[in-house]
């Protein structure tokens, strides 16, 4: 696991509090893959909103003994979200809101990047208490997958 770099002389609480810092960077190449992803999930998203899922199951092996992982309903969460349904990408899962919008988002600053010659970005060092929280997080949204468990094992969105 990798650590955020901290000056020797730097106070211990900064190695505890997160560090968030936007910015302009002139170099656009740099982050291309960000926006690569973001058009990925926005074209497949866009595609499964507009003609159905996709015929791939990609549950994991525990997902038919009533195991839910906290990715479960992702996809469909995603795919409702570009159809407008917000309170049905919820029920699938929160995080999907989070991975549509920052898709988006990340598409839109790769695109504006590439007409303007640079973007915007913004930095985020979590250091320990928001690692915690981020794992707490993670916990969090497991249970409430689990709670969902037998939405989560229906065929789903078509």
């Amino acid at each position: 696991m990798a650590h955020t770099q901290v000056p020797p002389h730097a106070p211990d609480r900064a190695r505890w509090l997160p560090h968030v810092q936007l910015g302009w960077e002139s170099r656009n190449a740099r982050w291309w893959w960000l926006g690569a992803a973001g058009a990925v999930v926005v074209a497949a998203g866009a595609a499964m909103a507009a003609w159905g899922m996709f015929p791939v199951d990609l549950h994991g092996p525990t997902h038919n003994a009533g195991i839910m992982a906290p990715t479960c309903g992702l996809t469909r969460s995603v795919v409702a979200s570009f159809r407008g349904d917000m309170a049905m990408a919820w029920r699938y899962n929160p995080a999907g809101l989070l991975i549509a919008a920052v898709s988006v988002g990340t598409l839109a600053r790769m695109v504006a990047g590439a007409l303007a010659g640079r973007g915007p970005v913004l930095r985020v060092r979590p250091g320990r208490i928001g690692w915690i929280v981020f794992g707490l997080a993670l916990v969090a949204l497991e249970v409430r997958q689990q709670g969902q468990a037998d939405l989560l094992m229906t065929t789903g969105l078509h």
